[in-house]
Formats: C-alpha cells, structure tokens, sequence
C-alpha cells in the first residue's frame, strides 16, 4: 500500500509512530559504539555531536508537544530544522565544511570573550586561546571558505544552496517565536468584541502544531542519512528505508544536492 504525507490525521498518526522507530534505531547505534572509516573521521567528529543534538531535540520536542505546550517549544523546532540541514552540508562538503565551522566557532569563542571583558568586573580577564591562522592553498579555496562560512552563519543562504528556498519560510516563522517578537505576545492575546482579552495557552492548540509534528520525522531522517553512510555499514540504513516507505516520503528530501556547484 502506497501511503502519501501530507496534513491528514492519518498521515500524522504514522509520523507519532515513526518518530520513537527512528529514535531508537538511532539509540541501538550509538549504544554498540561505531566504527568510521579513516576518510570520514574529521567529518564525523561534528556530526556525531550534532546527531546526539538533533535527535535529542525532537525527544524534547515531542514530550513539550505532548504536554501541551505549542508556541513555546517553536525555538526547538527551529534547531531542529536548522542542525538537520547543517548535518547534510557538513557530510555532502566535507572537510572544508569542518574548517569553516571550526573558524565560526572560534570566533564566536573569541566574541564572547572580549563581550564578558568588556561588562564584566573579573579578576582577571577571559582569555581565548588564538586559533591557528588559515592559509588557503590559493584565491579559490579562500572564495570557497568564505562562501561557506555564509551558508554556516544564515539559514536562508544554506536552503538556497540546496535548491530548497521555499523551506526558509517556516524557518522564519519558527524564528518569529525565538526572538521578542509580536508573534509570542499574540499568541496569548484575543480581540473579542472591542476588548481585549488575554488566554493562559496559546490559542489554536493541537491545530497550529500539525506541520511540526509531521516535520520531526522528516529532520531525524535527513540527520541519519546525512551521517550512516559515513559508519561502518551504513547501520541507518534499514530503519530509514522503511520510514520512507511508511510515511510515503520521497528519498529527494535525503542527502540533498547543491544547486549550483561550490
């Protein structure tokens, strides 16, 4: 039987039943300890970290969802999105993909450091250790780590890349609950009749997390596909063809291409 994903109350009782599959697919895995192959250990090394991240935030995710919390748990879905397509940029461009995220880490680091020297009265100063200074092999490979340190630093550079722009829309609306935004002081607020009103829970419920809920599937899935193929026997792999199958999901939405090579 031919099953197709969409809003469908039947479509979002598979995905409650595939997410826990996946998880703990993703559990047995890591549980049995991995092996990786030598050209893919600089790779792995972040993207195992960002996998335990991304399938940590869809179990906290799911248990807020079942809680009742909607609006409130929309910065998590945010990360989720956000890490599920990183991991696919860091596996599909390799190395250089971990050099940049090495060098916006350390200046991040570095950021931080000089923001507490400057406001707060310490002792003595926060001190970053200097990150060795990269040298390109040539103009190109600079153009290459600048162009890829943008796509790192903005989500919608990074969807465009890949040629799925149109995911950045709700990224953006995930971002207006993230941020002090009219978004989360409306959500509480009912116009009723000339007066204001106020609710203590978000108003919609249940219906204004539908595409969240059906969404979670798809991010774990394009996060295991983005690192199994990188372990020793590919150990994702049944788990993800299966939820594929059951939940009618094209392979398109996995290992997703650049649009334009680098």
């Amino acid at each position: 039987m031919a099953y197709k994903f969409g809003p469908n109350e039947q479509c979002l009782r598979r995905c409650q039943a595939v997410i826990p599959v996946i998880l703990r697919a993703a559990d047995e895995v890591t549980s049995q300890g991995v092996r990786v192959p030598v050209e893919h250990q600089d790779v792995v090394r972040p993207l195992m970290g960002w996998w335990q991240f991304t399938n940590r935030t869809a179990k906290a995710l799911v248990s807020l969802y079942d809680q009742g919390y909607t609006v409130e748990a929309a910065p998590l879905m945010r990360n989720l999105m956000g890490h599920a397509y990183a991991m696919n940029w860091l596996a599909d461009t390799g190395v250089p993909a971990v050099v940049a995220l090495s060098a916006y880490w350390n200046e991040h680091r570095r950021k931080l450091a000089e923001n507490v020297d400057a406001t707060w009265n310490l002792p003595e100063p926060v001190t970053v250790a200097p990150a060795e200074p990269l040298v390109f092999a040539n103009a190109e490979s600079e153009r290459m780590h600048k162009k890829l340190l943008g796509e790192l630093k903005n989500f919608d550079t990074l969807v465009v890349a890949y040629g799925t722009p149109d995911v950045y829309p709700v990224y953006r609306h995930q971002s207006a609950y993230s941020h002090t935004t009219g978004a989360t002081a409306d959500a509480f607020l009912i116009a009723d009749d000339g007066k204001l009103k106020f609710t203590t829970e978000p108003k919609g419920g249940e219906a204004d997390i539908t595409a969240e809920r059906l969404w979670i599937p798809v991010a774990l899935l394009q996060a295991a596909a983005a690192i199994s193929p990188m372990l020793v026997g590919n150990p994702m792999k049944p788990t993800i063809d299966k939820a594929l199958g059951d939940l009618g999901l094209p392979r398109t939405l996995l290992n997703l291409q650049r649009a334009r090579p680098l």
